[in-house]
């Protein structure tokens, strides 16, 4: 039986995505696609994901024809506002207070493409995630353990994300930035 070692282009920048594939044994090389990502009046949040994840692999696929291009987009949604990444950490403790004591929804959108031949998947993920209550002393020691301002709704379940979450339902990938178990079903296909 043969069997072909799968090559991917990320269209991303992100280390944790990055990260993902190469834990799963997928190499690949991030080509950050360089987009708007502004929110279309009344866009749902699959919506968003899905067309984000789908114009960052349309951005870099045409330097890559022959590859399998991965576009993919994270976002925070504690209804009804997305919580994209913080400007500024008091931004990122104004997001830590919001989702304190709640339950949110962390939508990852993915697209998956190859020119030639013409082979292309979009979907997206939900996982839900509750945070503990949390005090301003357990926001300020958090923030100081983590780099907020590069994650959406300013937290990140791998690192030190026990301090601040209570328990999800889905896939953990997925809060990490990519649903991987999902995108290795899907090259099985490709």
């Amino acid at each position: 039986m043969c069997t072909q070692k799968i090559f991917i282009i990320l269209a991303s920048q992100s280390p944790r995505r990055r990260e993902l594939l190469e834990g799963a044994g997928i190499p690949c090389t991030p080509i950050p696609a360089a987009i708007d990502e502004s929110t279309m009046p009344g866009e749902a949040p699959e919506a968003l994901v899905q067309r984000l994840a789908a114009l960052k692999a349309d951005t870099v696929a045409p330097q890559y024809p022959d590859q399998i291009v991965l576009g993919s987009d994270t976002i925070v949604y504690l209804h009804p506002e997305i919580l994209g990444k913080p400007a500024d950490l008091n931004q990122a403790r104004s997001y830590l207070r919001a989702l304190s004591g709640k339950t949110h929804h962390v939508y990852t959108g993915v697209c998956m493409l190859r020119l030639r031949p013409a082979w292309r998947q979009v979907w997206h993920t939900v996982t839900t995630v509750t945070f503990r209550s949390l005090d301003d002393d357990d926001i300020e020691n958090y923030l100081q353990l983590t780099q907020p301002l590069d994650k959406a709704g300013a937290y990140a379940i791998q690192e030190h994300g026990e301090l601040i979450i209570d328990g999800i339902c889905g896939l953990r990938s997925n809060v990490i930035g990519l649903p991987i178990e999902e995108i290795i079903e899907q090259l099985k296909h490709a």
